[in-house]
């Protein structure tokens, strides 16, 4: 199979790592046995385009999963599936039922297992009566993280408690063969994994921990996942956006060039919350007005999210920034998972920034000091309930956080701190 038409495909997920590298990584490593998964825990706060993708999309998203294996040659394939997409659980098995009906797929996909949460937390939870759109919202995720999230929530958004759901451990590795798909002739068995129902679990390698029945937390790198992931096999984790952009690009149904465009998730103080497919380096402004309807009649626009909630906050007067790499660089931050949530006046910035900071110490999975400490002491700080350190102090903490975690929601926090205190604030922070 010819993959060059992925050359500038991106993970859409977040770290924006290169699609085409990942997939020739997988292929090139030695063996018979290796794995597929996407990576559908769309946590990032401000971030519902996956959930949307699943509703719409689900059979070219499970095709490009069936392409990826084929081209790695592997044999086994999992949706990693946030727990609140309940209804998308459905979805995905009546897919994979058609396509294993179709012959793309090996008989015997379509299993469900559960992956390992935090001691407390349940690894399933139902969200009916809420859209992705609410699902995604910052509030609601600030509300009800962490140690809240303990059971059903309602379309009010409170929660109910209910037992953990349904779905098996996964079995450590598997022997026997796989039969092969009678239409490719490729074996690929594709199953279901709940996920762990927490923000880390996103991380591809605490995916990983969970998917094996231990504590999600973030393994050490290298070896990379392409080396040494599920079962200790070569394993493909992309993003649910970057399985539908390649099957579209590798059927010629994409018209556009590879990278060029991207699906935004756009809500807040917008006419027309939703999930827009548009040009990469249109400004913020630009998608609003184009593409979401415009701001609210008489809104003003506070502050903004250019790509989730980890890439900070932005003033208003930066609505003209465009959404790509560079743009987004020479305002300090980066695109993200491409989730743009407009505040309006008279939100005050702090308690955002605040709100993202309390919820990374309530999601910190407390394996590294310095994200467990300074997340805590960072959302304390912005809420006043603690006075800002000296300035150089404040630093320090920073740098440690930025060396001294294994993940990114360790060293990319500080973004939303140093954010704020670039636009926002001036040089004397009051306590």
């Amino acid at each position: 199979m010819d993959i060059r038409c992925l050359e500038g495909l991106r993970g859409c997920g977040g770290a924006g790592f290169a699609a085409a590298f990942k997939w020739e990584a997988v292929r090139r490593e030695a063996g018979g046995d290796k794995v597929v998964i996407c990576n559908a825990d769309e946590g990032e706060p401000g971030t519902f385009k996956d959930g949307w993708l699943l509703r719409h999309h689900v059979q070219t998203i499970l095709r490009g999963m069936q392409k990826a294996a084929q081209h790695c040659g592997a044999t086994r394939g999992f949706v990693y599936l946030r727990p609140e997409y309940q209804a998308h659980g459905g979805i995905l098995l009546e897919a994979i039922a058609a396509l294993v009906e179709e012959g793309l797929l090996s008989a015997g996909s379509g299993q469900v297992y559960a992956a390992q949460s935090f001691p407390g937390r349940p690894a399933v939870l139902a969200s009916s009566g809420l859209s992705d759109c609410a699902l995604a919202s910052l509030d609601w995720h600030v509300q009800h993280g962490a140690q809240e999230l303990v059971g059903q929530a309602t379309a009010q958004g409170g929660v109910e408690l209910a037992p953990p759901s349904h779905g098996y451990a996964l079995p450590p590795r598997e022997s026997g063969p796989i039969p092969p798909a009678p239409s490719s002739g490729h074996p690929f068995r594709l199953d279901l994994c709940w996920g762990g129902g927490a923000y880390i679990c996103g991380e591809e390698t605490a995916l990983l921990e969970s998917m094996e029945g231990r504590r999600p937390q973030p393994r050490h790198k290298p070896p990379f996942p392409t080396q040494s992931g599920l079962w200790g096999l070569p394993t493909l984790i992309n993003n649910v956006e970057t399985f539908w952009w390649a099957e579209r690009l590798l059927t010629g149904d994409c018209k556009t060039p590879a990278g060029s465009h991207r699906l935004y998730s756009v809500s807040g103080a917008v006419q027309r919350p939703g999930v827009y497919e548009a040009p990469v380096g249109l400004s913020a402004r630009a998608l609003v007005e184009d593409f979401a309807g415009g701001l609210r009649e008489g809104a003003e626009v506070s502050c903004w999210i250019p790509g989730g909630a980890a890439t900070g906050i932005l003033p208003g007067s930066l609505l003209d920034t465009p959404l790509s790499p560079d743009g987004l660089s020479a305002v300090g931050t980066a695109p993200g998972t491409a989730a743009v949530v407009i505040y309006s006046q008279p939100t005050d910035p702090r308690t955002i920034a605040a709100q993202i900071m309390r919820f990374f110490a309530q999601e910190s999975c407390s394996q590294c000091t310095p994200c467990r400490l300074g997340c805590r002491a960072a959302a304390a700080w912005l809420e006043g309930s603690e006075a800002f350190p000296q300035v150089e102090v404040e630093a320090q903490w920073l740098e440690a956080m930025e060396l001294g975690s294994i993940c990114g929601l360790g060293f990319t926090a500080p973004l939303v701190l140093r954010q704020w205190r670039r636009w926002f604030c001036s040089a004397e922070v009051p306590a």
